[in-house]
């Protein structure tokens, strides 16, 4: 059985698209995709979709992979981004991924392709689980503090009873009955 995914490709062309859409077919996935080469489409396909991995050209004629990987990195949304181009050198794909990028690859090399896209897909889902796990854990610390807050206010409540039980106590004569302390 084919594994789904949703594959969000910046890329101009439709050859190169396709070739890529093949790989991840051919490697067991079966890929629901949008194809963007605009910054406005782009970020509409990130508003309106949710999306497991980002596969972006580096140079198009009116938008490029650096571009989009800041759009995607101000959405706030974690999601992996892989570099795949027929122009990047290495010192650009070594930028692409100091700015962010997870992953690079010549379009000539597409078997890269599906053993890159596992891998940043089991890192997405670590760092989601991650996140998942730390705020489950802020709002516990939060629970924590609330209810040692309550528990010191009770416990001051109850000294300053025991200290009014035993002044009452010693109007009426008798003998205290509380160490305030415990």
């Amino acid at each position: 059985m084919k594994i789904p995914i949703r594959v969000l490709i910046i890329e101009d062309s439709e050859d190169d698209k396709e070739l890529m859409l093949l790989e991840l077919r051919r490697e067991g996935y079966n890929p629901d995709s949008l194809c963007v080469d605009t910054s406005e489409a782009l970020i509409r396909a990130l508003k309106d979709h949710t999306w497991d991995i980002i596969l972006s050209d580096y140079s198009m004629p009116d938008f490029d992979g650096l571009s989009a990987l800041q759009i995607v990195k101000e959405s706030g949304i974690d999601i992996p981004f892989i570099i795949i181009s027929g122009t990047i050198g290495e010192d650009l794909a070594v930028m692409a991924m100091k700015s962010g990028a997870h992953d690079y690859m010549m379009k000539g090399s597409l078997k890269r392709l599906v053993p890159a896209v596992d891998r940043e897909l089991k890192e997405a889902e670590e760092r989601r689980k991650r996140k998942q796990s730390e705020e489950e854990l802020i709002i516990k610390m939060r629970q924590l503090e609330q209810t040692n807050d309550v528990m010191v206010g009770r416990e001051l409540r109850m000294i300053e009873l025991k200290k009014e039980i035993n002044e009452l106590l010693e109007r009426l004569g008798e003998p205290k009955r509380y160490n305030p302390g415990k």
